[in-house]
């Protein structure tokens, strides 16, 4: 890859990362603020240090699936443009793989799962850190394609 490859492929990781935290950390206020507006209106009683650690856990998860979402709509992106170009099969493979990632990772927002009436579970740290993973290979798959 030239140096200019690499420049723009920096570049568009970056600002897919940038945009993927500040769509997280939009969706993690709005979506906490109103679970705790419902948990007072229901009268559970409020324990801090417990909203605290959940409240982390919460964002830090729907950040790390953001980012994901991000670099999977710029590699769709990269991957249609791509397509366009040489009618590739393997490249509409590529699409359809990408897609089906992207699917997989809206329905894993927390986010969507209490829109259905479900709580996060108790994994702790391990609740988010199968999506770095995730996000890892994301960020590496689109310095590749990137060539």
């Amino acid at each position: 890859m030239s140096e200019n490859g690499r420049k723009k492929a920096f570049a568009l990781i970056v600002v897919l990362i940038l945009i993927g935290t500040v769509m997280g950390l939009a969706m993690s206020y709005v979506s906490l603020k109103k679970g705790k507006e419902i948990a007072e209106e229901r009268g559970h009683p409020f324990d801090k240090r417990m909203a605290r650690a959940f409240a982390l856990r919460y964002t830090s998860s729907i950040i790390v699936i953001s980012i994901n979402i991000m670099l999977l709509i710029g590699l769709l992106w990269i991957y249609m443009d791509t397509y366009s170009k040489t009618n590739s099969s393997f490249m509409l493979g590529l699409m359809f793989f990408i897609g089906v990632l992207l699917i997989q990772s809206l329905l894993s927002l927390p986010l969507v799962h209490a829109m259905f009436g479900y709580t996060p579970s108790g994994l702790g740290p391990f609740g988010v850190i199968p999506y770095l993973f995730e996000t890892m290979a994301l960020v590496i798959l689109t310095a590749l394609s990137m060539e």
